[in-house]
């Protein structure tokens, strides 16, 4: 996966955890598909960071 690719995956994790959150503030009825949206984005967002890690050698000496 190239670097660009990557950055575009990371920004909408990002994205799915504010929807997530904007739906859990929202009302009491979205709070469930809130919580999954905003599972989801966390989820998303630490896998390519560990791809992150993993691969790319400048962030790998960290």
């Amino acid at each position: 996966m190239k670097l660009k690719n990557k950055i575009i995956v990371l920004l909408i994790g990002a994205l799915l955890i504010l929807a997530g959150l904007n739906l859990i503030l929202d009302s009491a009825a979205t709070k469930n598909l809130g919580t999954i949206l905003a599972l989801t984005g966390v989820s998303v967002d630490i896998v390519i960071l560990l791809l992150f890690i993993k691969q790319e050698k400048w962030l790998s000496k960290i």
